[in-house]
């Protein structure tokens, strides 16, 4: 809504009709880009009460505007800015005029050089990701619909006010069991904290661990991410390499002999980047290291669900019975990235540093829609469509590998992951992986994943999971042509 009270003034003792002061000046922001053609103006009424001036002042105003042709009036629908003068460009409002003629600089700002930047622009290019749910196959309209049966009942009134900074706590009861029955991980309510998403998770679980100064370890290649947490908080980075059996135990346990670690973040189900799984006894190791040399193990899960070839192994959380596995959780990777919804399964000790954490950053989640997941979980509607996306995405995952290995396998070398929703594509020739970006660019793609996986292991994480056949048959033949000629290839 325009701002009259603030862009209209008038100077009662100027001795210039007041009337006249009022025409001038929405004439002024006309000109200067602020009340465009075909804008609607209050009526007299209204726009007296606004400027706190007589019906009979407006009225004369609004006559003057009419006979120099700047609005126009229409029986029953009202007064509006005339469209019959050229369109003026959109200028912002300015009511504040400098203290001084000369500009000052205004104070500097933490430019956060540690941290990287985000801009994804997708206008006009065709996404490929590293790994998300197809959101064409997202039941929504369900989920919402859960969300409109709450508002019909009386106590949904609740949920509309300040609720407790861990979450809804009917979707902590519900997860309780939900985790039991699917992940074999034994929890009360009280010890499951309700996040926006994984991400937030993990930030709120190591800034309640980390000390300035503490140690941390992360795998290389990794989730960048969790790093410039790391780094943000005051905390130090070390990496242990992965290879086919997952993070390697062996070199993790030899920097624990030279260093006192404070947690390691990993994905042990399907490692990220590499989609490889954490053998059963690195497994047994990497408890036994916690216990041992008493740190945190960061468990995140971020894709149980999707497992195609056998059944999901089950978390490192699953066999905590020492309180050292915090596990992370999210609803983002079953739906959609929209659907902000996490969690995080802790010690009440951890619970009680996360919730003045998140006190003073985010006072809540969205309660309504945290209930409604409550609803769609009891009721079945997660495990149907669970079951169904399983399925979509395990021909997806077949097709996609087929398609890379006939037209492909010259190029690069993968290994077709059991699960998740991405495959870890290595180059044969290191030439390959400098460029990429930029010509599939040319090519309207725009490929999100992390630049140095190419730059530094010439390696590539693409996500099957969002594309239908059609999709991916052109991706690849779009790769092909760029690995190869350059020219368009026609895949049968």
């Amino acid at each position: 809504m325009f701002p009259w009270r603030a862009a209209i003034q008038v100077e009662k003792g100027s001795g210039k009709p007041v009337y006249l002061q009022v025409a001038n000046a929405i004439i002024r922001e006309i000109n200067e880009g602020h009340l465009l053609p075909g804008q609607k103006i209050p009526g007299e009424r209204v726009l007296g009460s606004l400027l706190t001036l007589n019906r009979k002042t407006i009225t004369a105003a609004i006559t003057e505007l009419q006979s120099q042709g700047w609005i126009e009036s229409f029986e029953h629908k009202g007064t509006f800015i005339s469209k019959k003068f050229p369109k003026v460009e959109y200028k912002p409002l300015r009511y504040q005029k400098p203290l001084h003629k000369k500009a000052r600089a205004t104070a500097g700002v933490n430019d956060l050089p540690r941290l990287a930047s985000l801009h994804l622009d997708t206008s006009g290019k065709i996404l490929i990701d590293d790994g998300v749910p197809d959101v064409r196959l997202a039941p929504i309209k369900l989920l919402f619909a859960h969300q409109r049966s709450i508002l019909s009942k009386k106590a949904f009134a609740s949920l509309l006010k300040y609720n407790h900074v861990e979450g809804d706590r009917d979707l902590q009861v519900t997860l309780a069991s939900y985790l039991q029955q699917t992940r074999g991980i034994t929890s009360e309510a009280n010890n499951i904290f309700i996040t926006r998403g994984s991400q937030m998770g993990i930030h709120l679980v190591i800034a309640a661990l980390l000390k300035p100064g503490e140690t941390c370890v992360t795998s290389f290649p990794g989730y960048p991410i969790v790093d410039d947490m790391i780094n943000h908080l005051g905390g130090r980075v070390e990496h242990i390499p992965v290879d086919d059996e997952g993070i390697d135990t062996g070199e993790l346990e030899r920097l624990c002999r030279r260093k006192k670690i404070k947690l390691i973040y990993t994905t042990p189900h399907h490692h990220y980047p590499t989609t490889v799984t954490l053998t059963p006894s690195r497994r047994i190791q990497l408890l036994q290291l916690a216990i041992k040399y008493n740190f945190y193990i960061l468990e995140d899960d971020y894709a149980y669900d999707f497992q195609y070839d056998n059944s999901p192994v089950l978390p490192l959380a699953s066999l905590n019975t020492s309180g050292h596995v915090i596990y992370i959780g999210s609803f983002s990777k079953c739906l959609s990235p929209s659907v902000r919804i996490g969690y995080f399964v802790a010690p009440r000790n951890v619970m009680e540093s996360a919730n003045k954490l998140r006190r003073i950053m985010d006072r809540q989640g969205d309660p309504l829609l945290e209930r409604a997941m409550s609803e769609f979980i009891k009721c079945g509607d997660l495990q149907r469509h669970l079951k169904k996306s399983v399925n979509v995405y395990q021909q997806r995952r077949d097709r996609f590998c087929e398609l890379v290995e006939e037209h492909l396998s010259g190029y690069v070398n993968f290994i077709k992951p059991e699960g998740g929703m991405s495959v870890w594509m290595v180059f044969k020739r290191a030439n390959v992986a400098k460029t990429l970006l930029e010509k599939l660019s040319a090519k309207g793609y725009l490929l999100d994943v992390d630049p140095d996986f190419l730059k530094k292991f010439k390696a590539v994480r693409i996500g099957f999971a969002s594309l239908n056949e059609n999709e991916m048959a052109r991706f690849v033949a779009t790769l092909k042509g760029i690995f190869s000629t350059g020219h368009k290839v026609t895949l049968q």
